[in-house]
């Protein structure tokens, strides 16, 4: 009775289940899908709030924000969970058997392919949206007309979708085994999600969609190219490496450094800043400061990322493949691989500078 009654008044702290998700990350969100997923095909009201995006304004057709938007990212942070576990499992590690993959790097490989997969989509998604705006290449549309609050159907998927994934990386985080940068890569997770809500809430979504698109191709290649090296492929390895590195300096350091350029310098020419909630205006004159705090706090990660990745390309240059630096947990032990562990190259380590408006 007294064990029973020691094991009824244990208090569960946020590790245990966080340990309880990582082993059920599966089944434990499928079943919150499947509940939600029921409610809404029977009818209940307001459960078509977690599958739908909502706020669409009746007179143009366009969608805004507002609280039903928690909602759906509850319900997305549950199928990203699901998902990612269920394609590295059931598809992604079968491959890298197939592949001849190491058993106990087997799970890395799964986490970088569905790294690839995720930001494919996110960037052809992005540019799309990107590409048919005003802002193409133009930052000054950044500022013009804000505030911005109404988004087009796609726009607000894209843009929520890419929220819910980020705040479901939080998770990710924590059940991957840590690595060199395990500290880097909280700050920017933080970083990221602040800048994200920020510019969702106060619409400086324009910035945002700019800044995505500018982070997630290297990430593709980034992790295509880890993917080639657990596949033992190393010329495509390194020649992918290289590739990433030119796409990396381009979009993560001269791109996004105008887009900070932009933040500074512009919006003195083209906002009336004030403060203004009920009229969709959150841009008071110290606000662009913020912005540019968060989004330069970012930069300097882009470029501690850079430097590693550089001393990478002088190895290669003098002759060693591109995953000889590796970080401190790349040689985990065979047992714990049932936890899903990113261990890669460290130069090649710069995970996911994201994006947003920082977005």
């Amino acid at each position: 009775k007294r064990s029973v009654r020691r094991s009824s008044n244990k208090k569960y702290t946020l590790k245990d289940y966080t340990d309880y998700l990582a082993e059920h990350q599966i089944d434990a969100p499928l079943k919150v899908i499947a509940a939600i997923c029921v409610c809404y095909l029977v009818g209940i009201p307001y459960f078509d709030k977690f599958i739908f995006i909502a706020h669409q304004d009746t007179t143009t057709g366009l969608y805004g924000k507002g609280g039903w938007d928690i909602l759906f990212l509850f319900f997305y942070i549950n199928v990203f969970t699901m998902l990612r576990a269920a394609t590295m499992e059931y598809i992604l590690v079968p491959i890298a058997v197939a592949g001849g993959v190491a058993k106990k790097k087997r799970t890395r490989f799964a986490e970088q392919m569905w790294t690839v997969i995720y930001y494919s989509v996110s960037f052809l998604v992005g540019v799309h949206l990107a590409y048919n705006s005003s802002y193409w290449f133009n930052t000054s549309e950044f500022w013009r007309g804000y505030p911005h609050i109404y988004q087009t159907k796609l726009f607000k998927y894209y843009y929520i979708v890419q929220f819910s994934y980020w705040l479901q990386q939080i998770f990710v985080l924590q059940i991957e085994a840590p690595r060199s940068d395990y500290r880097e890569l909280v700050l920017h997770h933080i970083t990221t999600l602040l800048l994200i809500s920020l510019s969702y809430a106060m619409n400086y979504t324009r910035i945002g969609n700019a800044i995505f698109v500018c982070m997630d191709l290297p990430d593709v290649l980034l992790a295509l190219a880890k993917s080639f090296n657990y596949l033992n492929y190393r010329f495509l390895c390194d020649s992918l490496f290289f590739i990433m590195l030119c796409t990396w300096v381009y979009t993560r350091v001269f791109l996004y450094g105008c887009i900070i350029w932009s933040t500074y310098a512009e919006p003195d020419l083209y906002v009336n800043f004030k403060l203004d909630p009920m009229n969709g205006s959150w841009f008071p004159y110290f606000a662009k400061y913020i912005i540019i705090f968060l989004e330069l706090i970012l930069y300097g990660l882009m470029l501690f990322w850079t430097a590693m990745m550089f001393k990478v390309l002088f190895k290669v240059l003098f002759g060693n493949a591109a995953s000889d630096e590796r970080s401190d947990d790349e040689d985990v032990p065979e047992e714990n691989d049932t936890q899903t562990t990113t261990g890669t190259t460290s130069a090649v380590q710069s995970h996911n500078g994201a994006p947003t408006k920082r977005k």
